[in-house]
């Protein structure tokens, strides 16, 4: 099946269903996040799950707009992903988004200043 044909409701749902679910996980990820956070007494499994915002917090005192990024995070992972045309490019996207999303934690725990 090509993309092109693809009914246009899918067109609609499916990137409709990757904003659900990316919102459905910033909640969740955060819940995680801070239980370990109190497990180990410390932010970096915040840093881990939610690496723009902590770099923005701890270079910047822009704390509204790294709420933001905390909140927006994950959404536009599934989005990106979702429009994707083909099941190889959302492998493909993925794996670069898992790729910036590690170098970005490893830049996030730098920065991080316990």
């Amino acid at each position: 099946m090509r993309v092109d044909d693809k009914p246009n409701w899918m067109r609609v749902v499916l990137p409709l269903v990757a904003l659900l679910v990316g919102t459905l996980l910033t909640p969740l990820a955060f819940l995680l996040a801070t239980s370990a956070s109190g497990a180990c007494n410390c932010s970096r499994p915040i840093v881990v799950a939610f690496p723009y915002a902590t770099i923005l917090w701890s270079t910047t005192n822009h704390e509204s707009l790294g709420g933001a990024l905390m909140a927006f995070q994950f959404p536009v992972y599934a989005l990106l992903i979702a429009l994707a045309k083909s099941k190889p490019m959302r492998a493909r996207y993925a794996l670069i988004l898992m790729t910036i999303h590690i170098a970005t934690v490893a830049i996030g725990m730098w920065f991080y200043k316990p």
